[in-house]
């Protein structure tokens, strides 16, 4: 298939919704289609940062099928490709990688690696500051 004849981004995500659309059940539809509503705004207005807005009542519906799909959707629109793969990282961390990666298991464990190390870095931050806040905190009683 060359250039000309290629569907475009918008193609493609017009065409993988609908099949979701079609295999989803319909509150989860509607969920994911609020996820995505917010970085579709936030590629259109250029903003930093944007809420998905999912209402108290609809949180139940928040699957991680949902989540996953959302994945997908947000592969397909950053890379333009349909064949990705959501893979766990482990700590019920999710991402989404090419098929070429997913079917790499050195490549993986790289992935896995990396996220658990970010994971123990994240945590040290978490236990420093909390240990600042208890300090401040402790000195503001005295």
């Amino acid at each position: 298939m060359d250039d000309e004849t290629a569907p475009s981004r918008a193609d493609q995500l017009r065409l993988y919704l609908e099949s979701l659309r079609i295999r989803m059940d319909p509150d989860q539809f509607r969920v994911l289609g609020r996820m995505i509503t917010g970085p579709l705004k936030l590629i259109e207005s250029g903003a930093d940062t944007v809420d998905a807005d999912i209402p108290d009542e609809d949180e139940r519906f928040l699957t991680r099928e949902v989540r996953d799909e959302f994945l997908v959707v947000m592969g397909i629109l950053a890379t333009g490709r349909m064949d990705q793969q959501v893979v766990d990282l482990g700590s019920g961390i999710t991402t989404v990688v090419s098929a070429e990666v997913a079917e790499d298991p050195v490549r993986l464990q790289e992935l896995r690696d990396w996220a658990a190390a970010r994971r123990r870095q994240q945590e040290e931050t978490d236990a420093v500051l909390r240990g600042i806040e208890q300090a401040s905190q402790d000195d503001t009683v005295e």
